[in-house]
């Protein structure tokens, strides 16, 4: 379960500081880069961890 409550923490903390920015629509949830587009795997570290920023 501990990994579950990290990667939601690392989410939340990713979405709200883009949120705030309102720059990107998309974000990597590995390397925490925004992303432009929904993309398979992010453009920046190479993993599929690109998700929607809400």
């Amino acid at each position: 379960m501990s990994l579950f409550s990290n990667v939601g923490r690392k989410f939340e903390k990713t979405k709200r500081t883009f949120i705030d920015d309102e720059a990107a629509e998309y974000a990597c949830m590995s390397c925490e880069n925004p992303v432009d587009e929904e993309y398979e795997y992010c453009p920046h570290c190479g993993k599929e961890t690109v998700e929607p920023v809400e």
